[in-house]
């Protein structure tokens, strides 16, 4: 025997839903910019290097003399001789001169001019040390600098910015639903 049933039959309700997206626009131009600028100056003083060489002496010791050293060297020789000459003859003039001390002065001065004097004479260099005088200046270098500036003017431009807000619409898009069947209520019965 069969017995009686009810069927159900649901459909849930759905919704639906309509997006706008949200519109942003943003623009905005380059701040205007303006720069000056001031050169930078830099001055510089150089003095050369001076090198200088004194080598007179170099070659007077080597014998090569100049004119005017040679006139020089002349005459202060000769003065140089005749103040000895002269100290000589003073000298012998005061030995003849002092008879009352009994010594024999024309011996003592024909002796001094026959037997020739020691020579003074030791280790000689030619040219002598330090005949060669050098004197050298370096180079001298002054810099002076001036610092340039900048001048900057910055002016910003506006930002333009639209937006278009979104929107979300809900919307039934199916019902709901529920079926109720009624199933085996007819009973066959056969004798």
């Amino acid at each position: 025997m069969q017995l009686p049933q009810i069927r159900l039959q649901q459909t849930h309700a759905q919704i639906g839903l309509r997006i706008t997206q949200p519109v942003q626009e943003i623009q905005q131009k380059p701040a205007d910019l303006s720069i000056k600028q001031e050169s930078a100056i830099m001055s510089i003083e150089k003095r050369p290097s001076q090198l200088k060489i004194d080598d007179e002496q170099f070659w007077n010791d080597l014998g090569f003399k100049s004119i005017p050293t040679i006139l020089q060297e002349s005459a202060q020789n000769g003065r140089e001789t005749v103040l000895e000459y002269i100290s000589t003859k003073a000298q012998e003039g005061d030995q003849l001169a002092k008879i009352e001390n009994k010594s024999d002065a024309i011996v003592g001065i024909i002796t001094d001019k026959v037997l020739p004097q020691k020579a003074d004479f030791n280790i000689g260099f030619i040219p002598s040390p330090g005949s060669v005088k050098i004197q050298f200046t370096p180079v001298e270098i002054h810099i002076d600098w001036k610092k340039g500036g900048a001048d900057i003017q910055v002016t910003p431009n506006k930002v333009v910015h639209n937006y278009t807000p979104g929107k979300t619409e809900v919307y039934l898009q199916q019902k709901q639903q529920l079926q109720i069947d009624f199933v085996g209520m007819n009973i066959n019965q056969q004798t």
